[in-house]
């Protein structure tokens, strides 16, 4: 992981309409909610090994945004941010 602060452009800047941060049980099933009727849903947890685990287990539930920090959780989310 870098330590600089600004992210860079990556492939999937600017893809996800709608992020959960936080995947727990209600975090988890709300981005499975939106991801299983067509919303591409950008995903970040304190621990990377959470959103692993939740791709790992329902990736294929529609189109979820892996992201392992803030930043590059922000730069998945669409602009304008509505």
């Amino acid at each position: 992981m870098s330590s600089s602060p600004v992210s860079s452009p990556s492939a999937t800047t600017g893809t996800a309409q709608i992020g959960v941060t936080g995947l727990a049980v209600m975090g988890s099933n709300i981005a499975r909610n939106f991801a299983s009727h067509g919303v591409a849903v950008a995903l970040h947890n304190r621990s990377v090994a959470k959103t692993d685990a939740l791709l790992a287990e329902h990736g294929s539930e529609g189109k979820f945004v892996r992201s392992e920090t803030i930043a590059e959780f922000l730069d998945a989310l669409e602009k304008p941010r509505r």
